[in-house]
């Protein structure tokens, strides 16, 4: 017995007649009345009764076409639901992100995908740029976006912008009242950096433009969190260089132009292979939604 089985009995038992029933199903009556008499006899039971003028379902065929009705109906979601998913329309997506794209434009880039793809359930889970690289070769998130990391060859990376560093000083820096601000003016100051652990390429940046300037730079404190490295800032426990797009934290801090054209890069990672659309999807909306913030003016 096949599923065509199913579905000529189900338009004979609507239609009534075997002419209209297999001209629904797009065949000639032949085959279709063939197909009939295979179902009965697969089930050895009679399903419909014909005479010269009419045609009638049995007690029988009038159980099975109840029944066939909502097993059709469910074949028909399993097909709308594996076209779904291999378009990329329905499924979850476990994004792994770093805290500073919530000033990138994370939220419009969900909301639109969500907007347009509502069978497709988005989770956030924030993390450091190392830990996504191991959630993803652990299988734990789908997709990632860190900043400036060694991709590992096992996965594929593209990236989505770059993002200008920026000093960051508590409010009443003298820093602030500069004319002309070079990176050696804050040659005593204690730096405030990202975790090293959990961004290297990030920290060792850091020392490098300091190094550039003239000096090493005292690491005084190390945190995993913008926010934190922002609000310690502010607090007047050192100073920073962070991501431009910080500065639209609204902590109690100022930002300070580099004259350098220092970036950190924001990337999109993926594991080799598994390019599913629902990821090929949200790398096109994180295209057209994520960005850097304009340039910060000195204050």
């Amino acid at each position: 017995m096949e599923l065509r089985h199913l579905r000529f009995f189900i338009a004979l038992a609507e239609e009534l007649n075997f002419g209209r029933a297999a001209l629904r199903c797009n065949v000639t009556q032949p085959p279709f009345s063939v197909a009939i008499r295979q179902l009965e006899s697969h089930l050895n039971v009679i399903l419909v009764e014909r005479n010269s003028r009419n045609v009638m379902l049995t007690p029988a065929g009038e159980a099975l076409y109840g029944r066939m009705q909502r097993l059709m109906g469910q074949v028909g979601d399993a097909y709308e639901l594996a076209r779904c998913v291999s378009e990329g329309k329905r499924g979850k997506l476990r994004v792994g992100f770093h805290a500073s794209m919530l000033y990138q434009g994370l939220s419009e880039m969900v909301q639109a995908m969500e907007q347009d793809e509502p069978l497709v359930e988005i989770e956030l889970l924030e993390m450091a740029t190392q830990d996504q690289v191991q959630s993803l070769l652990a299988g734990r998130i789908d997709v990632g976006f860190g900043h400036s990391t060694i991709v590992p060859a096992s996965l594929s990376s593209v990236t989505i912008l770059q993002e200008p560093l920026v000093v960051c000083v508590p409010p009443a820096h003298p820093a602030l009242r500069a004319h002309d601000f070079l990176l050696d003016m804050l040659k005593d100051e204690g730096f405030i950096c990202f975790w090293r652990e959990a961004s290297p390429i990030y920290f060792d940046r850091i020392v490098s433009l300091c190094v550039q300037a003239g000096f090493n730079p005292r690491i005084r404190h190390q945190v995993r969190q913008w926010t934190t490295v922002v609000a310690m800032v502010g607090k007047g426990m050192g100073v920073a260089i962070v991501p431009q797009c910080i500065a639209q934290s609204g902590l109690a801090s100022a930002m300070i132009p580099l004259e350098s054209e220092a970036c950190t890069e924001l990337q999109c990672m993926w594991v080799n292979g598994a390019e599913q659309p629902m990821v090929q999807n949200l790398l096109g909306y994180a295209k057209r939604h994520l960005r850097a913030s304009s340039r910060v003016k000195q204050k």
